[in-house]
């Protein structure tokens, strides 16, 4: 049943004949997942493709300090660790995958979807589709890092956090992951201390507010000019 689930849940594997699909189940391993599990780690021998039945998971890249960055969450309906597809027998996981909310995985090894994928080249472009896509977010995300100030790197993840997990809310948008101040902060390498002073002015402005930890953005357009500015590190 899951790995039925699995392969109709994901476009790419629609052109897929019936009997190849009977044929997919059978590679397909089903899991559960525990809030705190570490799926795979940053250069560890790349194994598998992942596709999330349940609960949230975290991509991060970490330095050799400790210092932490969070390239992205995947959820439910979402497929993660595609990029290691197609590469050298010595590929590496490009980042650690940390369950951030308890539910279930679908994985199947690269070695056996690179097999399919040979017979069925249909398939690879929309693999390629799905990693042009993130590369751009990831390139969005090191611009925000680089080049913006805190502040505008701040309401860029929580406007990238609201195009992902937003819900419609009576007086806003409601963002359906609860993080702290210092995951938060991860995402453009801020301290905890520094996003909580800039929550606390976006607060104060009431372009957004929090509701037992969660986000809720009430004023998109103020939110959206001031992503894109360069250099002031308060609101105005």
């Amino acid at each position: 049943m899951a790995s039925d689930t699995f392969l109709r849940s994901i476009p790419v594997f629609a052109p897929l004949s019936e009997d190849m699909k009977e044929q997919l189940q059978l590679i397909v391993q089903y899991k559960t997942i525990t809030k705190g599990d570490v799926l795979f780690r940053e250069s560890e021998q790349a194994r598998a493709l992942y596709y999330i039945h349940e609960g949230k998971v975290k991509l991060t890249k970490s330095s050799k300090d400790g210092k932490e960055i969070v390239l992205c969450l995947r959820q439910a309906k979402d497929l993660f660790a595609e990029v290691a597809l197609f590469c050298s027998k010595e590929k590496t996981y490009p980042a650690t995958a940390t369950v951030i909310e308890s539910g279930a995985v679908s994985l199947i090894r690269n070695d056996d979807l690179e097999k399919h994928l040979s017979h069925h080249p249909e398939l690879v472009f929309p693999l390629f589709q799905i990693m042009a896509e993130r590369l751009r977010t990831a390139q969005t995300t090191l611009r925000d890092i680089a080049l913006y100030n805190k502040l505008s790197a701040l309401c860029a993840t929580l406007l990238r956090l609201a195009d992902d997990y937003g819900l419609e809310h009576h007086n806003g948008v409601y963002v359906d992951v609860k993080l702290t101040h210092e995951e938060l902060g991860n995402f453009f390498g801020a301290t905890r201390e520094s996003v909580t002073r800039m929550m606390n002015q976006l607060k104060n402005k009431g372009i957004i507010s929090q509701e037992k930890g969660y986000l809720i953005i009430h004023n998109f357009k103020t939110l959206r000019s001031y992503a894109q500015r360069e250099h002031p590190n308060n609101v105005n």
